[in-house]
């Protein structure tokens, strides 16, 4: 894909002195340095775009040099949401039909759910 990209740049742009790799070794050299923008303009032989320049200038400025791009991200805790694991035999248990027809309660449910027509009356 690099490949690609920087053979398409070189028949878009003149070749700079340094040849096609040129770019990405100044690149590489200064990646967080806000002067990266005009350092591929000057590379390409074309004006640097002040506006751009400035943008990024200001927002490498804002941030605080201690602060890396990979301290703004989410802190993992504790697992949440996952406390229900379904077990078959525990709901057959607790809500079947011989622990509804053993209990008076159980009855009750029963008989409402009939009064009302459900066609399943227990699990």
């Amino acid at each position: 894909m690099m490949a690609f990209l920087t053979g398409r740049l070189g028949r878009l742009w003149p070749l700079p002195p340094g040849g096609r790799f040129f770019l990405l070794q100044r690149a590489a050299a200064s990646p967080s340095q806000p002067r990266t923008i005009s350092i591929l303009s000057e590379a390409l032989g074309q004006p640097p775009n002040t506006s751009l320049s400035f943008r990024s200038a200001g927002i490498f400025q804002s941030i605080p040099r201690h602060l890396s791009p990979w301290s703004l991200q989410q802190i993992r805790t504790k697992a949440r949401g996952n406390e229900y694991q379904p077990k078959n035999l525990k709901r057959k248990r607790t809500h079947g039909w011989i622990k509804r027809i053993t209990t008076p309660s159980g009855i009750e449910v029963i008989l409402r759910r009939m009064l009302k027509g459900r066609k399943s009356l227990s699990h």
